[in-house]
């Protein structure tokens, strides 16, 4: 009763304030109604274009360019997965737990970012029968649900199909005939120029294979293959000199001999694949490549032109990625004295220098490959070097290096020099360490009738045998094998939209049995300077929470033996003026063979409902060992007369 009655003397004030002075109308007063709302984490799919070219081959890649939308997210690790299904059934991709689509694949997003964001993704139709027609492509943004409480879903995918708008589907056209492709992706010659010797023994005449086993070129070459019914192609090269092409010839697996083609075979499809090759010319080529050789030029250089060549019974859907041309520097190295750079380049004492721990030091990682051979009244010098790259330093490669070196001069009673060693950079992942060197090397000198020497062994940069003195007498072995299992790199790959963190060594076997023998004034090294077997060792990290994975690995890095038998003899320098000597160095080496390959497991969202674990892998080798061979790297012997 009392509230009512405040009420009743407060209304005439009320109405009072609810009218104009002007024409005492009724001033209505609308409450204010708030339309701001917050905004939510959500990313969304907003257009998906249709490529420039329309038609397509079961087996084919596809490029495709698509623009996502995200807001208030940062999320990393966004798979937007893709599916490919006839027109009159892209309802399906909606409504059905299996549409009768095809899956293309995954691409990989960083990291989202605010605002708009437009990506190119590389995709692949399968290997399997597709009904000819027409076709709409659609995709799902974050199809392995990283992205946690999302506000709207529904936009994430292809839509609007219901009402003709196709501006989150790109249209194609499948014509389900044979398709297959191969692409040369790459050639390398392993750090990049080539050597060849001026003058000498060597043949510089004859045409067809080289009878030599010693390789002049090494490398690799990568390409990939499309369309899963032909795997298999033959692989020709070139040196195109002066605008000339002549035939270089591959090293054959498991034959022994050179030829003019290299078959290759691929594991698997889409990945770009690993094809080692050692290549050899002939003496014609040789001689054209002296030829053209200007010594007074600062370069020097030549093409190699590789071509993949098509052998099955269907014809190849593109062949102009069948080739890929590389320009090789070369330079030609002459019958000389080796200058004292040369020497300290190679870890050679020089006439400065004492060879005390030569070889207890690594040893030179160039590509190189040659033999200096040259006598004067005064001296008599051979010197051998070979090295090579083994292997993609991107993955694992292993640079191999062995030396043999005899020196003589024409001094009072005579001096007379004799070295021989070797040692092994490994590489993986772009990076390198000094994985193992031996040596053993002696200076007999009859003016004193004494021998300096010097035994050196280092693994991994740590020295494990380092001995040298000056002696009258000298009877020794050096026989030990050392065991290592060490990881020494690591890096990260991305599969699918998985990081993946790997960790790399080595495990395995090195070792020495040289002996050194100093006996009326005649000094002899023999037996195995160095031995090697090693593997590749590796273990894998998955750095996202959502999914599992690991490596497979079976992989020798290099299986080594270097013998070497060499002496020389000053007990007739007085004498008759002469100084005799013998060397013979052979090498068997099996380099790079075996399978390495990551692996993940991960969600992946499946038109149109769920979210089944799917398998991706990435393989970095799968190849057997070109690099088998055993051959003789030296066989001198001889007298020098003064």
């Amino acid at each position: 009763m009392i509230r009512s009655k405040y009420f009743a003397l407060a209304m005439p004030f009320l109405l009072t304030a609810c009218f104009s002075e002007s024409d005492n109308k009724p001033n209505i007063i609308a409450p204010e109604i708030s339309t701001h709302t917050d905004p939510v984490p959500n990313v969304s799919l907003t257009e998906l274009k249709t490529p420039a070219q329309t038609l397509f081959q079961p087996g084919q890649p596809i490029t495709l360019d698509y623009t996502i939308s995200s807001e208030l997210l940062d999320t990393q690790n966004i798979g937007v997965t893709f599916m490919a299904i006839p027109k009159d059934k892209v309802a399906q991709l909606e409504t059905e737990d299996a549409p009768e689509g095809f899956n293309l694949g995954v691409h990989h997003i960083e990291q989202l970012q605010a605002g708009a964001q437009s990506f190119t993704a590389t995709l692949m139709f399968p290997n399997e029968q597709m009904p000819s027609g027409e076709y709409l492509i659609g995709a799902y943004v974050d199809s392995a649900k990283s992205i946690a409480d999302e506000a709207n879903l529904d936009d994430n995918r292809s839509r609007g199909h219901d009402s003709n708008d196709l501006t989150t589907y790109a249209q194609i056209t499948i014509d389900s005939s044979h398709y297959h492709d191969f692409v040369l992706d790459k050639a390398t010659v392993g750090d990049g120029f080539a050597m060849f010797p001026e003058f000498g023994p060597r043949d510089a005449e004859s045409e067809g294979n080289p009878t030599q086993k010693r390789s002049d070129i090494i490398g690799h070459i990568d390409a990939s293959k499309f369309g899963n019914t032909v795997n298999s192609a033959d692989v020709t090269a070139e040196i195109i000199i002066e605008d000339q092409a002549y035939t270089a010839h591959f090293w054959q697996e498991g034959q022994d001999h050179y030829a003019e083609k290299m078959r290759i075979t691929f594991a698997q499809f889409e990945q770009s694949h690993y094809f080692p090759y050692d290549i050899a010319v002939n003496g014609a080529l040789l001689h054209k490549i002296r030829q053209a050789y200007d010594a007074n030029s600062s370069e020097n250089s030549f093409d190699i032109r590789f071509t993949l060549h098509d052998t099955s019974e269907f014809d190849e859907a593109l062949t102009s990625n069948n080739s890929y041309t590389l320009a090789v520097p070369y330079s030609l190295y002459r019958d000389t004295t080796p200058s004292d750079d040369i020497l300290e380049k190679h870890n050679l004492p020089t006439s400065n220098r004492a060879p005390e721990n030569l070889f207890s030091r690594s040893m030179p990682t160039d590509d190189l490959a040659f033999t200096i051979s040259q006598q004067t009244a005064e001296q008599f010098i051979l010197l051998d070097l070979f090295g090579n790259t083994y292997g993609d330093k991107s993955k694992v490669a292993v640079v191999p290096s062995f030396l043999s070196l005899i020196i003589l001069k024409a001094t009072d009673g005579g001096y007379a020099w004799a070295s021989s060693g070797g040692g092994f950079d490994l590489y993986m992942f772009d990076d390198s360490v000094d994985l193992f060197s031996a040596g053993a090397s002696g200076i007999a000198d009859g003016a004193n009738g004494t021998l300096s020497y010097s035994m050196g062994v280092s693994l991994l940069g740590k020295s494990l045998i380092s001995e040298s003195d000056s002696v009258t007498a000298l009877d020794e072995s050096y026989t030990h094998d050392w065991s290592e299992e060490q990881k020494l790199f690591s890096t990260t790959f991305t599969i699918a939209i998985v990081p993946v963190s790997v960790s790399a060594g080595i495990k395995g076997e090195v070792g020495v049995g040289a002996e050194l023998k100093y006996e009326d004034q005649r000094f002899s090294i023999g037996g195995d300077i160095l031995t090697a077997s090693l593997d590749a060792y590796a273990t894998a990290g998955i750095d996202l929470l959502i999914a599992s994975g690991g490596i497979g690995i079976d992989f020798l890095i290099i299986s080594e033996t270097l013998s070497a038998t060499a002496y020389t003899d000053i007990s007739k320098a007085i004498s008759d003026s002469e100084i005799t000597y013998g060397i013979d160095v052979s090498n068997h080496m099996k380099a790079i063979e075996g399978e390495l390959y990551l692996w993940v497991k991960y969600p992946g969202y499946e038109f149109c409902c769920s979210f089944p674990t799917k398998t991706a892998t990435k393989t970095l080798y799968d190849t057997g060992a070109l690099y088998n061979k055993t051959w003789q790297m030296l066989d001198y012997s001889d007298s020098f007369k003064f």
